[in-house]
């Protein structure tokens, strides 16, 4: 596979994930980047824009400098992953321990969403990496 695919097919997996839920609300209401009723979040819009610019610079063949915007979409991602996890546990730490356990069941982190997102921006990034290493003839 060369690095062009690689960073097409990674943008298009990003894109995917933004519709997938990161965590859910007692089990029925899915949250996301992009809900379908067309709430988007800032971080949302920052993913989409890198998913566009790695397209676009694949198109051009220029996917080596889709790194820049894989190492974006990564950042935002561990950001935001790392920040809800950090809500989670200063709200826990807060209430007794049955609280903490009916707050957790109530309120999960879906891997779903996460793991689609990290795997296209991982696509991404290892495209970019395949077009700086690629020799020219």
């Amino acid at each position: 596979m060369n690095s062009k695919t690689l960073t097409l097919a990674g943008a298009v997996i990003l894109v995917i994930g933004l519709f997938l839920p990161i965590f859910t609300v007692m089990g029925m209401v899915s949250i996301n980047f992009i809900a379908p009723g067309g709430s988007v979040s800032l971080d949302g819009i920052i993913v989409a824009v890198c998913a566009a610019l790695a397209i676009g610079l694949a198109l051009v063949n220029q996917t080596k400098w889709a790194v820049i915007p894989a190492l974006g979409a990564v950042g935002v991602l561990i950001y935001d992953y790392m920040n809800i996890q950090n809500q989670l546990g200063g709200a826990s730490a807060s209430l007794s321990a049955e609280q903490a356990e009916a707050a957790s069941q109530m309120l999960q982190v879906n891997f779903l969403g996460w793991g689609v997102m990290g795997l296209g921006a991982l696509l991404i990034l290892v495209g970019g990496i395949m077009g700086w290493t690629k020799k020219t003839v």
